[in-house]
């Protein structure tokens, strides 16, 4: 692909812009949050613009498969070029010299970025998953990376740490797991089915009930097993909260509240993911505030 070096926009510039991107999206957990130190958000904001952009491209149903992995591709040439020099990048990409920035202030390896560009084609070309083994795999590129991100910006290293990386792969799986069966709905009308192939046969629950939105016992037998499959992860990351010190722990610590509210409210609902999306309300963030820094998890 051709590299382009007009108009390159300058590093302060390009943290602006990735500022912009990261305040402009609602997630159910906050994005360079009050927790991070001011002078660490600018690195969480970097990580998370390029994220969402790679996210945009993979959940576009406007672009055909080939399409995707083609603008995903050209991501990564350019991703490639800037960590090795900030100016060598598209213009297209303006987030770009921030993370490159980043990724040289933080010693952040290629490969925490090049994983969750895997995350991203994967979702560009697959749309069935026969067994949670397969959740796992793909989870281990689409969230955990993202895990070890947060863990470079507060300066803990993968092998000084590796205990710190584990318990955080633990968490991070279960939140991918979680907006999983949180986003079962929207997920279908897109084309999309993460629950295993495997558990839906064990309830003698097929695809095609799925894609008619059949909310029977079966279903919900489905989905509760997938629940507690999930909260059994959370529980194997949950040390990390009280390993962790400073402003991260409570950010962890909300996180780890909030993966669980949404599991909890799953639960309250009666497992009914498909007739009803679960997020979280003003009431409830209030309460996991109280909660983050009243409680102990």
């Amino acid at each position: 692909m051709e590299q382009t070096t007009g108009n390159i926009i300058s590093v302060e510039e390009s943290f602006r812009y990735c500022e912009g991107i990261a305040k402009g999206h609602y997630e159910n957990f906050p994005v360079g949050s009050i927790l991070v130190p001011a002078e660490k958000r600018k690195y969480v904001w970097s990580i998370y613009a390029f994220a969402r952009f790679a996210d945009d491209i993979a959940d576009s149903g406007d672009l055909d498969v080939d399409t995707k992995l083609k603008q995903l591709n050209d991501l990564e040439v350019n991703l490639r070029a800037s960590l090795g020099d900030v100016k060598n990048y598209d213009e297209r990409y303006n987030f770009l010299p921030a993370l490159a920035v980043t990724a040289s202030d933080l010693k952040i390896p290629l490969n925490e970025f090049t994983a969750l560009l895997a995350a991203f084609k994967q979702d560009s070309v697959r749309q069935r998953y026969d067994s949670f083994e397969e959740l796992i795999d793909y989870s281990a590129l689409s969230a955990n990376p993202i895990g070890h991100l947060v863990l470079y910006v507060f300066g803990y290293d993968p092998d000084r740490d590796e205990r710190l990386f584990s318990y955080s792969d633990s968490i991070c799986t279960a939140l991918q797991l979680t907006n999983f069966w949180q986003d079962v709905s929207p997920d279908l009308e897109i084309g999309r089915v993460y629950i295993p192939q495997n558990i839906m046969k064990k309830y003698d629950y097929a695809y095609d009930d799925l894609f008619k939105k059949v909310e029977d016992e079966r279903f919900i037998s489905v989905v509760k097993e997938l629940v507690e499959k999930t909260r059994r992860i959370f529980l194997h990351g949950k040390p990390l909260v009280d390993e962790l010190s400073g402003r991260l722990r409570y950010e962890i610590k909300a996180t780890y509240l909030g993966g669980n509210e949404i599991l909890n409210k799953i639960e309250l609902l009666n497992y009914t993911v498909l007739s009803r999306r679960v997020k979280l309300g003003k009431s409830d963030k209030i309460s996991l505030i109280l909660k983050t820094f009243m409680s102990r998890v």
